[in-house]
């Protein structure tokens, strides 16, 4: 059996994830990284994207999380999330909605807010729908 850690997941709302687990691959803002059970002190910036895990029953598991930080320690890593949902409770259409939105924003149409936000916005909302489309 693989040495496990335990996984916290919080949104600025709720826990989305707290249990052990066996690895974790995150969305690093300077690309995606690996942790299992053991790994050195590391704390880290999250750009939005899509984390994986496998839980102790060997299960892949994916949850989209909207940036944030993510804190590893040998024995729990703590994702301190923006936003984050497991990509199983994630609706398609709604996904599909909020990127239509921000896509509209990004041209200027639908929103005031400033070029750098509106493409952060796509950026989020192309990646909860990734998560989405692929929870299923």
């Amino acid at each position: 059996m693989a040495a496990t850690f335990t996984l916290s997941v919080v949104a600025p709302d709720r826990s989305v994830v707290d249990e052990p687990i066996t690895s974790l691959v995150a969305p690093g803002v300077d690309g995606y990284f690996g942790v299992m059970a053991g790994h050195l002190p590391l704390i880290a910036a999250l750009r939005p994207g899509i984390l994986e895990f496998v839980a102790v029953s060997g299960d892949r598991n994916l949850v989209y999380v909207g940036g944030g930080f993510a804190e590893v320690r040998p024995d729990r890593v703590t994702i301190l999330a923006d936003e984050a949902a497991r990509a199983r409770d994630l609706e398609v259409n709604r996904a599909e909605e909020d990127l239509e939105q921000a896509r509209l924003a990004l041209r200027g149409e639908s929103s005031s807010a400033n070029s750098t936000d509106a493409v952060a916005n796509v950026d989020k909302a192309m990646q909860r729908l990734k998560a989405a489309r692929t929870g299923r």
